[in-house]
């Protein structure tokens, strides 16, 4: 079977056998089209290209059970596109996430200290070992950190501002987040 000049069976038998020239050409042949394809999806460069590489890494991943049958370009664009949606589905999630924990973080914290003295010298006490575990983050890390939860900043604003990708952004923040839980868990439990 020939796909848009792609001959499915030689691509197949060859990724069966692990030969990566075959791969290799693979991605030559459509990495483009699909990362347009993504882009025009979601609007955001990087991501199209993660999604894209993924889609690739999948082939590979997935080379020996491939079907004889397979249409490579169906199968291709089917993946990115649903891919793309997956990727809509976790924006959306997250977003809402961080909607709902703005908006109880600042109640919970002000209900939970207003009244007693001594829950005042644990906001104290917390408030120097947050700066401290801040001041302690890798340069990098602290600098995006410190973009997003005191600036304001979104991810992709700081991506841009920084000349980095979004994902590298969630990623230094995830790893700041954990430092963070991990290094707080005795106030943690005092207010939970």
């Amino acid at each position: 079977m020939n796909t848009n000049g792609v001959n499915n069976s030689f691509f197949i038998h060859r990724l069966k056998k692990g030969e990566e020239t075959a791969f290799e050409a693979l991605f030559h042949l459509y990495f483009e089209k699909l990362y347009h394809f993504a882009n025009a999806y979601i609007e955001n460069s990087e991501d199209a290209k993660e999604i894209v590489q993924n889609t690739f890494y999948k082939i590979w991943k997935k080379r020996g059970t491939l079907p004889a049958d397979l249409n490579l370009n169906a199968y291709l664009f089917a993946t990115v596109k649903n891919d793309c949606l997956d990727y809509f589905k976790h924006q959306k999630i997250r977003y809402r996430y961080r909607e709902d924990l703005e908006k109880n973080r600042s109640g919970i914290l002000e209900a939970s200290l207003q009244d007693d003295p001594s829950l005042q010298l644990i906001e104290n006490e917390l408030l120097l070992k947050v700066n401290r575990l801040i001041d302690e983050l890798p340069p990098g890390c602290k600098e995006i950190f410190i973009k997003s939860r005191f600036e304001g900043l979104k991810y992709k604003e700081i991506a841009d501002e920084l000349n980095i990708s979004v994902k590298t952004v969630e990623n230094q923040i995830s790893k700041a987040l954990r430092h963070l839980r991990n290094e707080l868990g005795e106030y943690l439990t005092l207010f939970l």
